[in-house]
């Protein structure tokens, strides 16, 4: 009995110091999927179905149904992981995407519902929207409180080679409250631009300013050094963090590890898997 103390005691530690590293516990700064992980998290310009994370103007682009799923493992804490779900589903109206997301430890859970709708507007430019329900289990009480958030974004597609994206998050800073804890969402904007000088390259970064929080840098870039395999690295702060993956896409899946590392923490893993129907 003294020992599951102990274990919920440190997990209990570690869930509230990773929340400190983010900034927030829940919201825009999650990492979703090894690919936008791998590359500094500079997901706002890249092409992917977990772009409902990250900028939801991206799916548009979608011409057949993907569903995509992810699972981390913050800094290899036993108990402690993060999971997504991603679906997309293009129609000749508007496309459509559903998400949800979960992560916690025992006793204090977080989880998120989302669904987007995105649109072509034009040749080069695209817009998406998504509203999403927050959910925390507070273990003070027994039981969870929820909230709804929005958030948008625009993608921009100057050429072949150059991409502009940006994406703002709950602009009207909305919150959760318990008890004894108030959660603060964050009311955040992140813009990137992604430029592909070769067929075989790509390079990528992004700012992203959160209220409270200071201004965070990312970069990254990936190299495809075969039809099917890439190589990706990354940095971004602040905090500093440095992370690296790999990847292999086909034309019905794409699978994709990346680990990240905190300045302070320590490895987070994660692997994600995408499949087109």
């Amino acid at each position: 009995m003294k020992q599951a103390v102990i274990k919920y005691s440190l997990l209990t530690l570690a869930f509230f110091l990773y929340s400190l590293s983010s900034g927030y516990s829940i919201g825009d700064q999650t990492l979703v999927g090894a690919r936008d992980v791998s590359l500094g998290n500079t997901g706002v310009v890249l092409f992917s179905p977990f772009s409902v994370f990250h900028n939801q103007a991206v799916i548009s682009k979608f011409q057949k149904i993907s569903v995509a799923i992810d699972y981390r493992q913050p800094y290899l804490i036993e108990g402690f992981a993060e999971k997504s779900l991603a679906a997309v589903i293009p129609t000749p109206l508007s496309n459509f995407a559903i998400s949800v997301q979960q992560k916690g430890i025992q006793g204090y859970n977080e989880s998120r519902f989302g669904l987007t709708m995105a649109k072509q507007l034009g040749k080069r430019f695209s817009a998406g929207l998504q509203f999403n329900y927050f959910l925390i289990g507070f273990p003070e009480e027994g039981r969870s409180k929820g909230t709804f958030v929005m958030e948008f974004g625009v993608l921009f597609q100057t050429s072949n080679n150059v991409t502009l994206g940006l994406h703002i998050f709950n602009p009207a800073h909305t919150s959760i409250e318990s008890l004894n804890l108030k959660s603060n969402l964050p009311a955040s904007a992140t813009t990137g631009i992604a430029l592909k000088p070769s067929a075989n390259i790509l390079f990528v970064s992004a700012i992203s300013y959160c209220v409270d929080n200071p201004l965070n840098v990312r970069m990254g870039i990936e190299y495809q050094f075969s039809e099917s395999f890439f190589l990706r690295g990354g940095v971004s702060g602040k905090p500093f963090r440095h992370s690296a993956g790999v990847g292999y896409k086909s034309k019905f899946f794409a699978t994709d590890f990346a680990f990240v590392h905190h300045e302070t923490l320590g490895y987070t893993p994660s692997f994600s898997l995408v499949l087109n129907f």
